[in-house]
Parts: structure tokens; C-alpha cells; sequence
């Protein structure tokens, strides 16, 4: 508003003020001033803002403003705005007459404004499309005076139903509940249909509905009697909603009513993509939440969901550490499935383990993948009102007996591929506060625990004690060094003989790694083949091992003892390798070896990780003339049965049945018991650990042919096996 624009308003020679913001702002006292006149003196103002400052704006209407119109504004609209408030300025009394041609003009252009402005409004605060429907019928029927309004939605179905999903107005009742569109009646009409089959604006004239006596009864004065549809949607799309206003003149909508309505769908359906946007974002926002703390192949949680819960419970506000425990579980051999059968196998089975895991949980443990074939429980053992911490030996005694529990499920068999597989756990306990009272220090204590566990042989679960962390250290300077030494082959190999019971003649030798140290000293395989195995050195190491120890036998035999037979000690992740035999058959062939000339021994325990594979491979290795043996016979898995079908050539017995042999007869019966087994089965038994001359009678007259030990000989290098050949 100018300067002479408030002069003019002071003169009495306006009627209407339109201003803006700034303008209403900085002439605010002059028209308080006004605006205090008797009403017939008064001037309307009509207030023109931004969608920004919408919110002040809002709280002058009735005060200082008349009305407002929000930018963009079309003349239409301006024009429409402007007639009103001149018209319900001037009193009934003194109202020119030449005005009513006018009021009668833009009365459809009012009441799309009325039912506009409402409906804009109801769209700022709806929290949900159906909102958004609802009030875009409530805006034309309870501020824009229309008789009816409905939403229809066209079902996916051969018949083409319409279902209303909001309806509002006098004349609800005459909107059916579901109906087709192909129905014809006075409501529907065909507007509706026509609207969804060509997605333009349809409209037409209701038929006049007759009445007894002539007389036209009040409510049916009001009667719905021209009807508009306007499909809802943008960029030309088939509309699947419909919104149908319903008009009680006998005439259709003009052009200039049409037009506001249509802007004011528009701004409804802007709300609707704005809505649906802002939930996409929830939804979007979402799934990155779980997809980082969720273990995509499980459905577990995963580390950063242990770690974040793992915080949360020991940084809570507390008088005391709550108790809890981690159970840090590793599966043993795990390795070898994912090797041998694939990824898709292996994550078959991890998937397996999660499912065992969650079943054998409390419903408030949180079970977890860690990575790789690693997972881990988080165990609350402080209830939320506990009034003191548990007393530890309860809390251990909770964790110990869910951790045997998850032992005992896991060594049941698992269905892959069709065929049943063996794994084993390690597991290892952490407890707080008596371990460490921090998220990062407790898990590390578990997991120390956890190569405890395996350090020891597997199958088993471990409580975290001071020493482990000793020793943990200790393992992972071991597993460097390990790992400089395959890199360097700092390896050696010693040959320990086995010799003809009857008459102690040397016929064969058992090769034996051994892993010498800068100081003189020796690593017990004992210590160093778990680490092998677990970091997957052991086949590098293997072959190794194969290839040096056949080279040896090579040498030997150059001196003139053709006979003697080497034995090789094959691990579990060899005998995955699908080309072992064939790879051991030609590098024999190279040293112009016969296949006689080599022994291989399989653990018996390794036989039951996959049954009809290792019973393959031992039949692949008869089948190129090479001798296959059981080691450490007594104690695996394997019954008699099995023992009988593999086609084995040897039984070594193991050493730990010969302690007390010959004075404890429990130990003489057992010896007795497995060597008439493999004579009766026609294998060939060799005992271990023989170191008196007493066992070695013992056995010889038990039937048993060949054995070895420290009584015979020690394992020694190939130079002094060499030299005790020539002295025999």
C-alpha cells in the first residue's frame, strides 16, 4: 500500500485494500486505526503472501485482515476474492441492486474459493493420503456448499468396481457402498465411469426426478442435480480415483468455477506425492537402518547391532554393572564346507546355524553374526528391576547351560545338498563385570575364551580367565610366524620307521613334520597344526609335505632298498581338494615311484565330515594302487559297518590304548579286541607307542604284524633312517 493509498483510505474513497506483507507490517497503526471505524466505514483488506510466511499471516485473520490469498494467484481468483468481501461488506439494506447480476455470476467461483481455501488448509495437516481424501470432500461440502462429493477407487477386478473411499455431504446415503461402472443411476451416472475410462474432466446433467402432486419435498429442493468428476492424477496417467462434486442447480459448471476447482485438486493431490515422498524417505530411512544392523544372509543382527546393544545395557544409569554374558561361538570345520561344496552350501548352512541358535536362546538374548562363520549371544542375566546384580555363580551357570545346549544342537547333522554334514563349535564366555564392564573389552574376552576352546580340540565352551589373554597374544605371534615360515618352507621332515613284529625288520616310515626354531627347538605339531588349519595353511603345508617326503623315499631307495614304503599323513582340508589323487599319482610317476610305494593315512575322525566323499577319495586311492590307513583307530566316529565297506588296507592302532598294556588286562583286552577285528576283517594292523619289549611281545603274539614306537626307533632325519637301513 502506497502513501497515497492511506491517504485515499483516510478520504473514505476506497472500499478495498489489497497489500502485502510488508506493506501490512509498516502501516500496521494507521490501519488499527481504521479498522476500529463503524462497520460501514470500514475497509476490507485482503492480504496477498507466500506459501513461506503462511504461519504469521494466519494469526491476523479477523484482526487486521479480511482474508488472504496465498502466491501464485490467477486474475480469475483475484477477481473472485475481491466480489466477495465487497459483497459482504455492503449491508443487505443498502446493497445496489446492479450487484446482484454479479453475486449471481461468481456464486460457483465463491464457493470453489471457500471449499479451495478449507481444503489447502486440511492438506497442511494431514498425516495420511485417506486425510487428504476425507478433507477434500469435507472442504466442498462444508465450506463450498456443495450438496455431495465422493472419491471413488476402481478395483482390479473384471467387473470394474468402484469402491467409495470417502464420501461426504446431505446426500451420502445415495452413494452406493460398491458398485460397477457400468451401473447407470441418478448418482453414479456414466460421468463417473466416462472419467475413468478416458482420464478427462466428465460432466453432465442429473435427470429430473418426478414427485406425487407435483410438490417437491424440502430435502429434495437440494437435491443433487449436475455432476462433475475430475480424475485424480497427474502427467496423463489412467486414473485408478475419481472425485465426483455434485451441484444443485440444474446447469453445469462454468468455466471459471472449473478452473478453481481444478487448481484445488491439484494442490490436494501435490499433498498426496508430498505425503507419499515423505514416507518413501521413512521407508528408505528405514531400510538403511536395517540393512545396517541387519545380517543380510541370516536375518540376524549383526556387529554393529551387538556392539550398539552391548552399549546401551552397560552405559545405562545403574547403581551396579549389569550382569551379562557373551557367548563368542566359532564353528570348527566350517571351513572345508564352504571349500569343498561351494558358497551356496555354505551359506545353506549358515542360515542352518543361525535358526539353532535363536531356538535355543532366551526370548530377551540377542543372537547375532559376527562375520564369517563367527556369532555371538548377547545375555542379559540382570532382570530391568533387579534390585542387586545376579550373584555370579548363577549368572555363570545360566550361560554355561545354554552354551552346552548350543553345542549339542549343533553337532546334529545338517541336511546340504542332500546329504548329511558334521560340524563342531567352539564357544567362549565373557561375563560382566567380572571380565571387563566396556562393550569392545567384553567382547574380546569372549572371543579369547572362544580360541581357547579350540586350542584344547573343539566341542566345547571356555569362561575367560586372566591367562587366556596371555596366551591369546601368544597364539597370534604363533600364526605370524607360522605364516613367514610356509611363505620360506622353514620346514623339516622326520622319518620314523615301522617295522615287521615277528622279526623287527624295517619296512616302511611314517613321514612327521616338524617345525625347527632359530634357538635349536622344535614347535610340537601339537601347537602349530590347529593354527594351520584354522588360517588355512595346512594344504600349502600339505603338499609340502607330500612332495619331500616322496623325494626322500626317492633317495633312500637309490641305496638299494626298493621295498620300503612311505607313509603320508593327509589332513581334512586335502582331502577336499578334487584333484588329490590324480595330483599325487603324477608327481609319483615323475620320481619313478610305483603306487605301492606310498601309504596315505586318514584320521578316523575325518571320515565323518562327509561320508560319501571321504569314502570316494579312499576308493579313488585304491583305485590307482595306493595303500590307504586309519590313523588313531579307537577314537572317532566310525562303526563296524562303515570299517567293513571302506576299502582300507590299514588299522593303526592308537597309542593311547597300549598305556598299561601288558599288566592292565582292560587294555590288553581292548588291543586283543581290535587286532582280532582287522584280522578278521583281512586287514592289516600296525600298533603305535610301542616302548617296552614287553608290549612288543604281547602284540606280536596277538597276531599283530607291524607296529612302531620309541622302543624300535625315534623319528630322525633321512641321513640316520639311511644308516639304520645299511646296519639292519
Amino acid at each position: 500500500m502506497t502513501e497515497q493509498g492511506v491517504s485515499a483510505w483516510a478520504a473514505g474513497s476506497i472500499d478495498l485494500a489489497i497489500v502485502d506483507l510488508p506493506a501490512l507490517k509498516r502501516h500496521e497503526l494507521e490501519i488499527r486505526r481504521w479498522r476500529n471505524l463503524p462497520p460501514s466505514e470500514q475497509v476490507s483488506i485482503l492480504l496477498i503472501v507466500s506459501e513461506d510466511d503462511i504461519e504469521t499471516p494466519e494469526a491476523l485473520l479477523g484482526d487486521l485482515v479480511d482474508d488472504l490469498l496465498r502466491t501464485p494467484i490467477s486474475e480469475v481468483e483475484l477477481r473472485a476474492r475481491a466480489h466477495s468481501l465487497l459483497r459482504f461488506r455492503i449491508r443487505p439494506e443498502t446493497r445496489n441492486l446492479e450487484i446482484v447480476p454479479a453475486e449471481l455470476e461468481h456464486k460457483g467461483v465463491a464457493r470453489a474459493l471457500q471449499a479451495s481455501n478449507a481444503g489447502n488448509d486440511r492438506t497442511i495437516r494431514a498425516c495420511s493420503e485417506q486425510d487428504i481424501l476425507t478433507d477434500i470432500c469435507k472442504s466442498l461440502t462444508c465450506e463450498g456448499g456443495y450438496p455431495l462429493a465422493w472419491i471413488g477407487q476402481r478395483l482390479n477386478d473384471t467387473d470394474k468396481t468402484i469402491k467409495p473411499v470417502a464420501v461426504s455431504g446431505n446426500f451420502s446415503d445415495l452413494v452406493p457402498r460398491v458398485f460397477s461402472d457400468v451401473d447407470q443411476d441418478a448418482v453414479s451416472s456414466s460421468a463417473m465411469a466416462e472419467c475413468f475410462e478416458t482420464g478427462i474432466l466428465s460432466q453432465s446433467l442429473l435427470p429430473e426426478p418426478s414427485y406425487i402432486g407435483g410438490t417437491r419435498p424440502t430435502r429434495e429442493a437440494a437435491r443433487p442435480r449436475a455432476v462433475i468428476v475430475f480424475p485424480l492424477t497427474q502427467h496423463d496417467e489412467q486414473p485408478s480415483t475419481c472425485l465426483a462434486i455434485y451441484n444443485s442447480e440444474p446447469e453445469l459448471f462454468d468455466d471459471s468455477e472449473l478452473d478453481l476447482l481444478q487448481r484445488f485438486i491439484d494442490n490436494a493431490l501435490r499433498g498426496i506425492y508430498s505425503l507419499r515422498e515423505k514416507f518413501s524417505h521413512r521407508r528408505r530411512e528405514r531400510e538403511a537402518l536395517r540393512i545396517a544392523y541387519r545380517d543380510s544372509l541370516t536375518g540376524l543382527s549383526n556387529r554393529t547391532a551387538l556392539l550398539r546393544a552391548l552399549d546401551l545395557r552397560l552405559q545405562k544409569p545403574s547403581p551396579y554393572p549389569p550382569t551379562t554374558a557373551l557367548l563368542y561361538i566359532d564353528l570348527d570345520g566350517f571351513k572345508l564346507i564352504n571349500d569343498a561344496l561351494g558358497h551356496a552350501a555354505g551359506d545353506s548352512m549358515l542360515i542352518d546355524v543361525g535358526h539353532r541358535l535363536e531356538s535355543k536362546a532366551r526370548e530377551f538374548d540377542l543372537v547375532t553374526r559376527h562375520g564369517g562363520d563367527e556369532f555371538v549371544i548377547l545375555m542379559p542375566l540382570d532382570g530391568p528391576q533387579s534390585p542387586s546384580p545376579t550373584p555370579y555363580e548363577h549368572a555363570l551357570g545360566q550361560a554355561s547351560s545354554i552354551a552346552d545346549e548350543i553345542l549339542n544342537e549343533l553337532q546334529k547333522p545338517f541336511q546340504i545338498l542332500g546329504k548329511e554334514h558334521h560340524i563342531e563349535s567352539s564357544i567362549g564366555i565373557g561375563m560382566c563385570p567380572a571380565h571387563a564392564q566396556d562393550a569392545f573389552g567384553l567382547l574380546m574376552k569372549a572371543e579369547d575364551a572362544m580360541f581357547e576352546a579350540k586350542k584344547i580340540g573343539g566341542n566345547s565352551f571356555e569362561l575367560y580367565s586372566i591367562d587366556l589373554s596371555v596366551r591369546r597374544q601368544q597364539r597370534l605371534a604363533l600364526e605370524n610366524r607360522l605364516y613367514h615360515s610356509v611363505e620360506n618352507r622353514e620346514f623339516e621332515i622326520a622319518l620314523q620307521p615301522v617295522v615287521d613284529l615277528t622279526d623287527g625288520r624295517i619296512i616302511a616310515a611314517e613321514a612327521l613334520l616338524r617345525w625347527p626354531q632359530a634357538d635349536g627347538t622344535y614347535i610340537s605339531p601339537a601347537e602349530f597344526i590347529p593354527i594351520a588349519e584354522e588360517s588355512g595353511f595346512i594344504v600349502t603345508i600339505g603338499d609340502w609335505v607330500m612332495e619331500e617326503s616322496l623325494r626322500a623315499l626317492k633317495r633312500v631307495r637309490v641305496h638299494g632298498f626298493t621295498d620300503l614304503q612311505i607313509t603320508v599323513n593327509l589332513a581334512i582340508a586335502q582331502l577336499w581338494q578334487h584333484n588329490l589323487v590324480e595330483k599325487t599319482v603324477k608327481l609319483m610317476d615323475s620320481l619313478g615311484l610305483p603306487p605301492s610305494a606310498l601309504k596315505v593315512e586318514l584320521t578316523e575322525g575325518s571320515l565323518m565330515h562327509d561320508v560319501d566323499r571321504m569314502e570316494g577319495v579312499v576308493e579313488e586311492f585304491r583305485a590307482a594302487g595306493i595303500e590307504v590307513a586309519i590313523d588313531d583307530f579307537g577314537t572317532g566316529y566310525s562303526s563296524l559297518a562303515r570299517l567293513k565297506s571302506l576299502p582300507i588296507t590299514t588299522l593303526k592302532i592308537d597309542r593311547g590304548f597300549l598305556n598299561g598294556v601288558p599288566e592292565d588286562e582292560n587294555a590288553v583286552s581292548v588291543v586283543t579286541t581290535i587286532a582280532q577285528m582287522a584280522n578278521n576283517l583281512g586287514i592289516e594292523s600296525i600298533a603305535e607307542g610301542i616302548e617296552t619289549e614287553a608290549q612288543w611281545h604281547l602284540l606280536r603274539d596277538l597276531g599283530c604284524p607291524l607296529g612302531q614306537g620309541f622302543y624300535f626307533a625315534r623319528p630322525m632325519k633321512e641321513s640316520d633312517l639311511l644308516a639304520l637301513l645299511m646296519n639292519h
